[in-house]
């Protein structure tokens, strides 16, 4: 029949239009490296705003479909004036039919959408930071930001580091240490950057693309300590001295992450099986205060009254510290399918959950509870911060995003 020819025409467009969209958003993401279309960071985000009163869609869906129709079944009887043959053919019966059918499939659909849109914003509800993006070269993954400069560089060492300004919104500057290979870590001091790789430790002058190899050996981690780098060597510590030879010091176990407290006077070291502060004692380091740690690490943040561990697939720990005795664990967050990196910064603690985005939790909370999601950041991967600015480095893009550590949640 004519308008059931209509009706079956309207519902196909429908859903030609819709489901595309809604199987791409109900797939988990498979690959990591799979990240979303990179947006413009002034816009606002087209997701519903944490805190916005979502209508449900198996609510409006039935009302659309059913007064299409209606519309469609009534423009039949008025351009054709046929009489009615058959039991079911005149306006007393088609209508009621054709608003049946479009609200049982505006329901269907409708239901569709919201499981969708829960699955989608089930990790938490989306934010829009804002901020400024700097398109990079090459694979980043890991990330330095000093007080003038900032720094990204991936393993491969095809497009050595990237340097660029922190004083406004991120300006490519020059590259420096192309070639090298097994990067593990950054670090930019003053007017030195610092590598640490799988075949030693390098130094380079900012303003000079002329570098030197100051330590050798397979680097896993690198901190600084009361302006003294500290190195991992497998399962040692070895701290740059003021002259001779380094110091070494052996934890037993390998060391996996490090870092070191603002003031720089306690670093803190992980290893697969503890988390440990050191503290300078002459001219070595010295165990002041462990604690058991479940799982490793992949990173390490201090703020001087906390910790946080990114354990990759196993979460995020948060300890409270208070500098005489041993880091009291207050929560372990795995919410995130695998984190990258986290920072804490004024009250939140940010999480780099790769393709997910990042995370936003209440660093105050006694439990790990999720302010937001922004999604628009692209694959997080590593984190830093430079006073009320927090910098996310974008594996996909790749870029590195500058956002307002405090930027509005609603």
């Amino acid at each position: 029949m004519p308008w059931l020819t209509a009706v079956t025409v309207l519902l196909c467009l429908a859903t030609h239009g819709t489901a595309p969209a809604l199987s791409a958003q109900a797939r988990p993401a498979t690959d990591d490296r799979a990240a979303a279309p990179r947006q413009d960071l002034g816009r606002t985000e087209e997701a519903p705003v944490a805190g916005r009163r979502r209508i449900p869609r198996r609510v409006t869906m039935p009302l659309v479909m059913g007064a299409a129709a209606a519309a469609a079944a009534s423009a039949y009887f008025i351009s054709e004036a046929d009489d009615p043959v058959g039991s079911c053919t005149g306006p007393r019966c088609v209508l009621p039919m054709s608003v049946g059918v479009g609200f049982f499939v505006g329901y269907l659909m409708g239901r569709e959408m919201d499981q969708s849109h829960a699955l989608r914003y089930s990790r938490g509800a989306p934010v829009n930071a804002g901020g400024q993006s700097l398109t990079l070269p090459g694979e980043m993954q890991f990330l330095a930001i000093g007080p003038q400069r900032g720094a990204a560089g991936g393993t491969t060492g095809a497009a050595g580091i990237q340097l660029f300004t922190v004083d406004g919104a991120p300006r490519a500057l020059a590259r420096r240490a192309a070639g090298i290979r097994g990067l593990r870590a950054l670090d930019v001091q003053g007017e030195q950057l610092t590598l640490a790789s799988s075949t030693g430790l390098y130094e380079f002058a900012l303003d000079s693309s002329v570098g030197a190899r100051v330590r050798d050996g397979d680097i896993t981690a690198l901190a600084r300590l009361r302006g003294r780098r500290v190195v991992a060597i497998g399962s040692r510590l070895e701290l740059e001295p003021v002259s001779g030879a380094w110091r070494a010091r052996d934890t037993g176990l390998s060391v996996r992450a490090m870092t070191a407290d603002p003031q720089g006077d306690v670093l803190w070291v992980a290893t697969d099986s503890a988390l440990t502060a050191y503290v300078l004692s002459g001219d070595s380091l010295a165990p002041r205060t462990s604690t058991r740690l479940r799982g490793g690490a992949r990173t390490l943040r201090s703020d001087g009254t906390r910790v946080v561990v990114a354990a990759g697939e196993r979460g995020v720990w948060l300890y409270d510290i208070d500098g005489s005795s041993a880091p009291r664990e207050r929560f372990l967050w795995a919410g995130a399918r695998f984190a990258y990196d986290a920072l804490l910064t004024h009250e939140r603690l940010y999480v780099a959950g790769g393709g997910e985005g990042l995370y936003v939790l209440d660093a105050r909370a006694p439990r790990g509870t999720v302010l937001g999601l922004a999604r628009h950041v692209g694959f997080a991967i590593a984190l830093g911060e430079r006073g009320e600015y927090t910098y996310v480095l974008d594996r996909a893009a790749p870029a590195v995003h500058r956002i307002r550590s405090d930027f509005p949640l609603r």
